[in-house]
Formats: structure tokens, C-alpha cells, sequence
């Protein structure tokens, strides 16, 4: 298995939009990765920082999850909310 966790930088005043168009791709990805068990956002204590917890059932998935249609037009529309590219951290099971 794979996990990855994405910390993504909001702009100030943009939480709400970005919420709103990462949950267009969490969806999208839950409906169309199925090796993908885990893509869910979770808050921390600031409120303009947010994880991406993800979990995927392979190397594989987990590369072509940045190659779908949906990363590609819903992931590209969190641009204009970010404060900096995303810091991604990508992690293998302990066998």
C-alpha cells in the first residue's frame, strides 16, 4: 500500500472556495480510482493549512491518480486558492 499526505497552503480568504473545489475532487476521485481507499481532507490548527490523507492499493494507482481527466481540470482549479505549490510526502507500507 501506498499513502501520501499533501499539506496545502490556503490563501487568506479563499478557505471557502478551496473546500468547496477539493471536495469536487475528493469526490471525483472516490467515484473513479478505485484503488484509491483514502483521499479525504483534514484540518489542522491553522485554519488556512489543510491535509490531503491519501491511501492507495498500489505503486501504479497512486501515479496515475495526477494523470486522470478529473486531476487534471478539478485538481488544476485549486490553483488560484493555494499559497504555494503542496508540500507531498509519499509513503510505503511496512511489510
Amino acid at each position: 500500500m501506498i499513502g501520501a499526505i499533501a499539506k496545502l497552503k490556503i490563501k487568506d480568504g479563499e478557505r471557502d472556495n478551496f473546500i468547496e473545489a477539493m471536495g469536487n475532487l475528493v469526490k471525483a476521485v472516490a467515484e473513479n480510482e478505485p484503488d484509491c481507499f483514502y483521499y479525504e481532507m483534514h484540518e489542522t490548527d491553522d485554519p488556512l493549512t489543510i491535509m490531503m490523507i491519501e491511501l492507495y492499493q498500489t505503486e501504479e494507482a497512486h501515479a496515475n491518480h495526477t494523470q486522470t481527466e478529473h486531476f487534471a481540470t478539478l485538481g488544476m482549479a485549486l490553483a488560484p486558492f493555494l499559497d504555494g505549490a503542496p508540500e507531498i510526502t509519499v509513503h510505503k507500507s511496512v511489510n
